[in-house]
């Protein structure tokens, strides 16, 4: 098939250990999302795609802001964050200044790997936070896409045919707009490709300040 209708590519759940190296986490800013009305539409959302996705995700609704790798509390050796980079985030974060700001879930699309829900309203700002941490791009020719990832795919398909089944149950119509307060730096085991968000840390957005987390594996401040 051409590279006009890509299809999708399949994950297997289970533990990519030649990834992880046995470093136990993998830390992710987000904005956490509390919401009943995108709880609801997430379930309509995985409920019109059936088995075509993974039957377990456990991840707690979110915006991923900035990927920011492989962690642990000590100094292993595949680990890609630390208090460090931490550190450095939050001068990123304090020279970038951002105030509270409100986002809006609006539309869905696909990755090959994840359908999405969409970003209209905040999707800019977003996108200056997401420079300010990640100020080099990945990998040639990528770029950041503000989204709400609706599961992993299970099976190979036309992502065409996933985003019509989205539309076709009104999966994508605008939601009310969200007040986001705060970014949340949270974490992952790395073991499980699905497994739930653990909360590491807050930075405040009205107040500029970062607040670690009961459990947190760093207890640095800013």
């Amino acid at each position: 098939m051409s590279d006009a209708f890509p299809l999708s590519q399949p994950c297997e759940d289970r533990d990519f250990a030649d990834w992880h190296q046995n470093c136990p986490w993998c830390a992710v800013w987000v904005v956490w999302i509390a919401s009943d009305a995108v709880d609801a539409t997430i379930q309509a959302a995985r409920h019109a795609l059936g088995d075509a996705l993974l039957s377990r995700y456990a991840r707690q609704p979110h915006l991923t802001v900035a990927y920011r790798g492989l962690c642990d509390e000590m100094a292993h050796v595949a680990a890609e964050f630390g208090p460090a980079q931490l550190q450095a985030d939050l001068a990123a974060l304090q020279a970038l200044a951002q105030p509270p700001f409100a986002v809006q879930l609006q539309g869905v699309g696909s990755f090959t790997t994840v359908p999405y829900l969409g970003v209209g309203q905040g999707a800019d700002t977003l996108a200056r936070l997401h420079d300010a941490l990640v100020p080099w791009p990945p990998a040639p020719g990528w770029h950041y896409v503000p989204h709400v990832t609706l599961g992993h795919y299970a099976r190979s398909l036309p992502l065409l045919w996933a985003v019509d089944q989205l539309h076709a149950v009104g999966v994508g119509q605008p939601l009310l707009p969200l007040e986001v307060q705060q970014l949340a730096l949270v974490r992952y085991a790395s073991h499980d490709i699905a497994g739930p968000l653990v909360l590491e840390g807050l930075w405040d957005l009205q107040q500029q300040r970062y607040l670690p987390q009961p459990g947190a594996l760093w207890g640095t401040t800013g």
